[in-house]
């Protein structure tokens, strides 16, 4: 039998969680100007003293709301280099994971809501975003590695990482992002991904 502490933990994590979900829908919607804690509580199916037990402050949200942006970022992790599997192979498998999360719709949304807020704040995006960049760090670092075994010709690591991550972004994250092209379809997924690491091997193929 779960205990009344247990259970009463659960019910604050989903209390939280409703909120953040009403949270990144009312900013989406409104923007972060034009949002109120009220609003949100009504949304949300709590009360406004319950918002503000967990968010004392707007601002406090919003942060959370990054936080949980970032925490995604780094859910997604760059395998280290397999001596002896195809780079072509393992190339696919990182541009699988990035697209598959740059084009998801929970990570359109938060980006969508943050990205609208740093623009106003561009102090506040410099701060915030600090540690937005491990998915790239542990690209150059495959690429390096790559490089160092000879089965890859890259002087500049972290520029060809920018250049292989770029190449997805123009296409998974910022065309839906903007509502200018719908979201990838599955198959639409696997041909990126498959020209993306075409292009990059006709590059830095040895």
């Amino acid at each position: 039998m779960m205990s009344k502490s247990a259970n009463k933990g659960r019910l604050t994590d989903r209390k939280r969680a409703a909120i953040m979900e009403a949270a990144v829908s009312e900013l989406k919607q409104n923007g972060f100007d034009n949002t109120s804690m009220d609003r949100i509580a009504e949304v949300a199916s709590v009360s406004k003293r319950t918002v503000y037990n967990h968010f004392p402050s707007k601002e406090d949200l919003f942060a959370a709301i990054v936080d949980e942006l970032m925490s995604r970022c780094q859910l997604i992790e760059v395998s280290d280099y397999t001596p002896g599997e195809p780079i072509a192979t393992q190339l696919s498998d990182i541009g699988q994971t990035a697209v598959d999360l740059m084009a998801s719709p929970e990570f359109q949304d938060l980006a969508r809501v943050t990205l609208s807020r740093f623009l106003q704040s561009p102090d506040l995006a410099r701060e915030m975003m600090i540690d937005s960049t491990q998915f790239e760090a542990g690209l150059i670092v495959w690429l390096e590695t790559a490089h160092q075994e000879g089965n890859l010709q890259i002087p500049d690591a972290q520029l060809a990482a920018k250049q292989f991550l770029g190449l997805i972004q123009s296409f998974a994250f910022w065309p839906p992002l903007i509502g200018k092209e719908a979201p990838l379809t599955e198959v639409q997924k696997k041909q990126l991904v498959e020209s993306t690491v075409s292009m990059f091997l006709a590059q830095y193929s040895c």
